[in-house]
C-alpha cells in the first residue's frame, strides 16, 4: 500500500454509513446470538458491512 494513512482515512467512503465498522458493533450480534434472547434464530447469515455490499465500486485513490 503506497499511502497507509491515506487509505486509513478514506476507506470508509466505501460504505454508505461513510465509516467503518466499530469491534463494539460485532460484538454486540454476537452477545446478541449468545444470549437465550435469540433462542429461535436459526440457519442465519448476519452481514455487518455498513452497507458496503449495496456499493459495488471501490473509492477512487
Amino acid at each position: 500500500m503506497p499511502n497507509p494513512k491515506h487509505f486509513r482515512e478514506n476507506i470508509g467512503n466505501i460504505h454508505p454509513l461513510q465509516r467503518t465498522g466499530k469491534t463494539e458493533e460485532v460484538a454486540s450480534l454476537v452477545s446478541w446470538l449468545a444470549s437465550s434472547e435469540s433462542s429461535f434464530v436459526t440457519g442465519q447469515v448476519y452481514t455487518i458491512d455498513g452497507g458496503r455490499m449495496s456499493r459495488i465500486s471501490l473509492p477512487n485513490p
